[in-house]
């Protein structure tokens, strides 16, 4: 499959997570527009040998790296994925101001939809969640020139592993196929805790 779209940037923070059980979330909203949605994998690369040849290798996935570009980033989306915080007195008629402090991010759930071709057949919607990431962002910030240029936020996270089931193996996202848009950007709302 080709992916051809990207849309629906939706997150939660992670409220319990308990061996065996999906994990909760609270507080789900939708963050800004979506413009990709990068995700690497760390991955074992441990081989074992026998008579001079590899007959076993390793290659388990231990932990993944998410980055996420979206065309704005509101306070309140800073405050869920970035941890900050507000500071000082609110109504004493300065501006609010909110503080980024040395306190880690919190831990959340991302969802988004994927718009794929069908190797000729109808497209489908892919809808995905990854159930336990830790955002971190840098910023870049310069003045205009003669000509625009877009400065947008990217989002960079590490992705950890649940255990959402009996098995008790590490998860690290799951994902559903949908032939209709709304139904696949409905699934990642209902991951997220967010009302139709």
């Amino acid at each position: 499959m080709a992916v051809v779209g990207l849309k629906y940037f939706a997150a939660a923070r992670l409220a319990t997570e308990v061996d065996g059980s999906m994990p909760t979330y609270s507080a789900g909203a939708k963050i800004g527009h979506l413009m990709k949605a990068d995700i690497s994998w760390s991955t074992g690369d441990v081989g074992l040998y026998g008579d001079n040849v590899e007959v076993e290798h390793d290659n388990t996935k231990s932990y993944g790296t998410l980055t996420m570009g979206t065309t704005y980033l509101s306070i309140d989306g800073r405050k869920m994925l970035l941890g900050e915080e507000e500071f000082g007195t609110p109504g004493t008629g300065d501006p609010q101001v909110y503080a980024t402090s040395d306190t880690p991010a919190p831990y959340v759930g991302v969802g988004y939809v994927t718009h794929d071709s069908a190797d000729g057949g109808d497209p489908v919607y892919i809808a995905w969640w990854v159930f336990k990431v830790q955002f971190s962002m840098d910023e870049s910030h310069e003045t205009r020139q003669e000509n625009t240029a877009y400065q947008t936020p990217e989002l960079t996270g590490r992705v950890m592993g649940v255990r959402p089931d009996e098995s008790l193996k590490n998860r690290f996202r799951i994902y559903a196929e949908f032939e209709d848009e709304a139904d696949a950007i409905d699934w990642v709302k209902a991951k997220a805790g967010i009302s139709a």
